[in-house]
């Protein structure tokens, strides 16, 4: 699953206390036993009800209810993959994770580290350019934009001198070879064919990833007769401009519910200043389909602030329509777009250094939904020298209403048009399915009929979802105390539990238990990417998990074992039971009815003799 060994992940999940983890997110107010006590850093609270256990070395928040092992936390606060947390922490605790057995992987592997390290490189020759003599011209313009000494060290600002190839000269005495040089995307080929350097005369910006490894650079001139006014890397191997984000490693660490995104630098670097730190840049373009898939990682509303002269509303027009395609083809893609508009058609670092933080929030608390700014739009570009044109204003709103894929939007903002041309809702609705048709070509969104709808929207079926208490109750006790699964005189069978993940859940468990290699942080990896009852299942498992207090395997919890495993095969019985009598009521030959009754008879016989083994409801503990 993850291409690292599974001794590997064990020895970090070791390594990894998770008290120590945690509390470097977490302040730990209060300790009950063996328990850890703090604010949930997923969710807002007064009360501490985020619970990490010291011995079983799990977390499980009481209210808002999410749960798991070191690696599920990392996951979470940092929103990573599995792969990319257990990397996290093996670089906290120095454990190596060894590459593939494979010349071709290491290879590219070995050059991408090479260029990471040039790239560093580059930005320690880049600041310490800055702060020569050779930089003043660059410290002049900082100052000019008012940004503070601090602010420069955090976002590494460096100054790309208007030399030749002084890069290049102190990389190669750094002994990088000129492969690396070639592709770390800081050099362009003179007419001679001798390298040079690619910035000149530039303010540097590093660009980072998420984990704040620098992969490219932005340089904007400082020169008059500098242009153009900007450049940025072009793609290497550890970067691509359409799925990075700028200062997204920044604005991660806010952990706010809304990631405001703007396009330049230097919007960002003074809002940050500001104290509006929740905020990333496109790197020169619209938001790509790439980078909102990247931001809703890390929130769930996204606020674009576009350029607001026409070209700017072009660009975002073209860009709006991919990602509304993009919303709609991809269901699970869970986040809201919105709209601001700084007033006097300012950009947001002007807006924010004349007015401050606050006014600025307050704008983009106003910003609006992705429709209505574009029907903004055909109102904007419709009119011209003052007057309206209708026809003009037809065209591109009902041209805007064709992408919108929801049935009420549509309708609403239907609408909205109606009422400016003066005209009916059912007509302006009848001109967007003529637009609709006529553009299909272009491949537009296509407007999906309600059952269509309907059906992208159903749940997955519920038996593939379904874990009743017990089940869940069954398998946690058997990670605490895998010996049990060898010892019970009455061994589980995954067709013991209900279909689907809690099956699939169950007969991983029952593998691994036979030999003798089940824990809690097996069965937390296990059941990491699937879901119980509409929730994560590792947060069921951390919540039962945590409430329960592990002891030795006696004859006294083995009956608990037992007795549980009797009451979910009882359900499971009385579920083939249900099935076996509606399918006597249906065609069958006389060979599968005479079949069908004796199962029946057996069924029912089997459920008699568990009525009877099964006690009441255990208490929590073992």
């Amino acid at each position: 699953m993850t291409g690292i060994p599974e001794n590997i992940i064990e020895e970090v999940v070791a390594r990894s206390d998770i008290v120590s983890v945690v509390g470097e997110y977490v302040r730990f107010t209060k300790t009950s036993g063996q328990n850890q006590f703090g604010l949930c850093p997923f969710h807002s609270e007064d009360t501490p009800s985020f619970s990490v256990s010291i011995t079983k070395q799990i977390y499980y928040c009481f209210g808002c209810h999410k749960g798991g092992n070191v690696i599920n936390f990392i996951m979470e606060i940092e929103k990573l993959t599995y792969p990319e947390a257990i990397r996290l922490l093996a670089e906290r605790v120095q454990v190596s994770i060894p590459e593939p057995q494979d010349d071709g992987y290491r290879i590219v592997a070995e050059k991408r580290d090479a260029i990471r390290a040039a790239l560093l490189d580059a930005a320690r020759y880049f600041y310490k350019s800055l702060q020569s003599s050779q930089g003043a011209r660059a410290k002049d313009y900082i100052k000019k934009r008012e940004l503070s000494e601090s602010t420069v060290r955090t976002f590494g600002l460096g100054y790309a001198p208007d030399s030749r190839d002084g890069l290049y000269r102190y990389l190669k005495e750094k002994n990088y070879s000129d492969e690396v040089i070639d592709e770390c995307g800081l050099f362009t080929r003179s007419k001679r064919g001798d390298r040079v350097d690619l910035f000149r005369g530039r303010l540097m910006f590093p660009i980072f990833d998420t984990m704040g490894k620098i992969i490219a650079f932005g340089g904007r001139t400082i020169l008059t007769d500098g242009m153009p006014k900007y450049i940025n890397s072009p793609e290497t191997a550890v970067y691509s401009k359409k799925s990075t984000l700028y200062a997204l490693n920044f604005a991660k660490a806010v952990r706010e519910k809304t990631l405001i995104i703007v396009e330049g630098y230097m919007d960002v670097i003074s809002m940050y200043q500001a104290g509006v730190k929740n905020v990333v840049a496109t790197l020169g373009t619209a938001l790509t389909e790439k980078q909102m898939t990247l931001a809703s990682r890390y929130a769930e509303e996204l606020i674009l602030f576009y350029d607001s002269d026409r070209a700017g509303q072009e660009a975002a027009v073209r860009g709006l329509r991919l990602l509304m395609a993009k919303m709609a083809s991809q269901s699970t893609l869970q986040v809201r777009l919105s709209v601001g508009r700084v007033p006097d058609g300012k950009d947001p670092d002007q807006f924010i250094r004349e007015h401050g933080a606050e006014a600025f929030r307050r704008v983009a608390a106003d910003a609006a939904p992705v429709m209505a700014y574009l029907i903004g739009v055909a109102e904007t570009q419709s009119t011209i020298d003052g007057r309206f044109d209708p026809r003009v204003y037809q065209e591109m709103a009902c041209t805007f209403l064709s992408w919108e894929t929801n049935a009420i939007n549509r309708e609403r903002f239907a609408g909205k048009v109606a009422e400016r041309l003066g005209v009916s809702v059912a007509s302006v609705l009848q001109e967007v399915v003529r637009t609709e048709s006529q553009s299909k070509n272009s491949e537009p969104v296509r407007f999906r009929s309600g059952a269509e709808r309907e059906q992208d929207m159903a749940p997955i079926p519920t038996d593939t979802m379904y874990a009743s208490a017990d089940e869940i109750r069954f398998i946690g006790m058997i990670s605490m105390l895998p010996e049990a699964y060898i010892k019970l005189p009455d061994r589980p069978l995954p067709q013991d539990f209900s279909q689907g993940n809690m099956r699939e859940i169950a007969t991983n468990v029952f593998m691994l238990a036979a030999q003798g290699q089940i824990d809690v942080n097996k069965l937390l990896e296990i059941s990491s990417d699937m879901t119980l009852n509409g929730k994560p299942a590792k947060d069921y498992f951390s919540r039962m998990i945590m409430k329960s207090s592990v002891g030795a395997l006696t004859d006294e919890v083995i009956d608990i074992f037992i007795n549980l495993l009797y009451r979910i095969r009882f359900e499971t019985y009385k579920q083939r039971k249900k099935t076996l009598v509606e399918s006597l009521s249906g065609n069958l030959s006389d060979q599968e009815r005479v079949r069908n009754q004796a199962l029946l008879r057996e069924i029912e016989q089997y459920l008699k003799y568990l009525r009877q083994q099964i006690r009441p409801d255990e208490p929590d503990t073992m």
